[in-house]
Parts: structure tokens; sequence; C-alpha cells
């Protein structure tokens, strides 16, 4: 097949990424690899499910095929808006390369710490969160709404400083690439300079964790220096035990995909004061009206360590 037997939209759209638009796509014979190793490790423990995996990898293949479309349709030309109201231009050598994927570390920390304090982003990121096991397959499973969301705006601010939007989607992308490779059980403890630096599979696995100690932490990409700064670290100590608080149990990816964003508009539409239904949308996931908001409660309960707030 090539770009003439597509669609008239689609095949404009495509003609109009490069390399590093692919890059997450040019690593899926890495990432199958991977998996399939593991897989054969762990085939007679119950870390894997087939149908939990089936899932996951399906999720993950359209996600980067329908990021690829927004990214060249949605993001790149608002990007490219504001990359043309630049304080300075920054080109990219090795150095600048480094300082460029630091700075997007700094904005995936917040993206990522965004994602579960407020309920917008969290619809979008639930996805990553509602597989019960902790593999290789479980790094593919993501929504297909992440850019609907608008993860995208928290690297704007990176073009209006000086780099060009499609290397700081690279940077991105290669950001994303290091993280597939830390949500397993495979891998145990690493040596102590590696666990204070780096977002390591066991920082991950204490984030993947419905455990109460676990809730909201270890929000960072590669590194886990954002987390010891801003103090959302947490040492993985007791077993994890993997999911949300209200799991989903369910394979079908198109539930799995906007499941949330129901709960949410359902919440909306409650009866009560525009401003308490609204704080569905803005406000944390576990977040609840009160009896004194004159309102129902949420259909969402408080996360087992926190309390609704008003």
């Amino acid at each position: 097949m090539t770009l003439t037997d597509l669609p008239g939209p689609v095949a404009s759209i495509l003609a109009e990424t490069d390399w590093r638009d692919w890059f997450l796509i040019g690593l899926t014979p890495i990432f199958v690899l991977v998996v399939g190793l593991e897989w054969w490790r762990f085939r007679k423990t119950g870390i894997y499910d087939w149908r939990d995996s089936l899932a996951s990898m399906n999720l993950g293949g359209a996600y980067m095929i329908v990021d690829v479309l927004w990214v060249v349709a949605v993001i790149l030309p608002a990007m490219d808006w504001v990359y043309a109201h630049r304080l300075t231009t920054i080109e990219i050598t090795p150095w600048t390369f480094a300082g460029l994927y630091l700075a997007v570390e700094f904005c995936y920390y917040w993206f990522h710490r965004a994602s579960h304090r407020i309920r917008w982003f969290w619809c979008a990121h639930v996805v990553h969160h509602a597989s019960e096991h902790m593999n290789f397959t479980t790094a593919m499973r993501q929504s297909w709404l992440y850019s609907f969301a608008g993860n995208w705006i928290f690297y704007v601010p990176l073009a209006y400083l000086g780099f060009d939007p499609r290397w700081v989607l690279f940077a991105l992308s290669a950001n994303l690439g290091y993280q597939f490779f830390i949500h397993t059980q495979w891998i145990q403890k690493l040596p102590a300079w590696v666990e204070w630096l780096f977002n390591t599979p066991s920082h991950h696995r204490a984030h993947h964790g419905r455990n109460p100690q676990y809730i909201d932490h270890n929000y960072g990409g590669t590194l886990i220096v954002f987390d010891r700064l801003f103090g959302t670290f947490v040492p993985e100590e007791a077993p994890v035990d993997y999911g949300i608080v209200r799991q989903v149990h369910s394979t079908n990816v198109l539930w799995l995909t906007v499941h949330e964003w129901v709960d949410m508009i359902r919440d909306v539409l409650q009866a009560g004061p525009l401003s308490a239904r609204l704080k569905h949308v803005w406000g944390p996931p576990e977040w609840a009206r009160t009896p004194d908001n004159h309102a129902h409660a949420s259909s969402s309960p408080p996360r087992p360590d926190q309390h609704p707030a008003a």
C-alpha cells in the first residue's frame, strides 16, 4: 500500500510526517520481542493474562496511529504557531538536545501529576492504569483520547522558549520509549545510585499500585529526581496491588477508553450548583460533592487514603 491508496485527507496528513513522528512506531519490533521474552519467562505464572494483554496491545496500536494523525493535523500546527512567536531560536546539538530532554522530563512530570489530580486529564490517563497486571504489554495500554484531552499543551512552552516543535515531540517519544522498559516485574531493585536518579521498574511498579501508600506517587518519566524534589516519591516496599480504586474488570477496548468520561459526564449532569458540578471536571478524581453542597454524592468514591473535599 502507498499513500496514493489512502483516502485523500489521510494521505495528505501522512505526507507531512517525517522520521521523528514515526519513532515510537519504529520501535514496535523491539517492543514485541521484549514482550515475547517476558511472556516466555513468566508463562507459568499469573503475570500475564492473554485477554488483558491483547486489550493493552490493541489500545497501544490504535493510540500510536491516532497520535501521529493528531500530531500532524492539530498539534504541530498549534505548536508551530507558538514557535513562530518564540523568544529565541535554540538549534539542536547534542548538548541542547540533552537540555531539551531534561526540559521535556520536567514538563512530563507536571503532565503526569495533573493526569492524576485533575479529572479531565485522568479520564484519558486512567486507561493506562486500568490493568490489574504489570508486564511489558501494560506499557502499551494508552488512550486514543490523550491528544483530545490536551496532554500536548504541557509541552507548548518549550516551543515558545525556542525549541523546534518536532524536536520537542521527538524527545517526548524517546522518553515514552524508555518508559516501556520499566513496566515489568522481571527486574527487581537496581544499584542504589540508579534507583536514586532514574525511574526504575521498582519505582514504576509502586506508581501502578492501588495500595493507599502508593496512590499518586512517582510521576517521573525517565528520571525520579523531580518526585524527590517535589515530595511525590515513594519507594516500593509492600507488595503492589495493581489497578485503580474502582477496578473496571473489562477487556473491551472501547469501554476501557470511555468509561471514566462517561462517569464524569454523569457526575456533571447531577442536580446541584453549577460550580459543584463543574468541579467534577477540574477537581481531583476522588472529589465528591457532599450534602453541604446541596447535591448528591459523586459516583466516584473517595480513595481509601483520602476524604472527599468540599
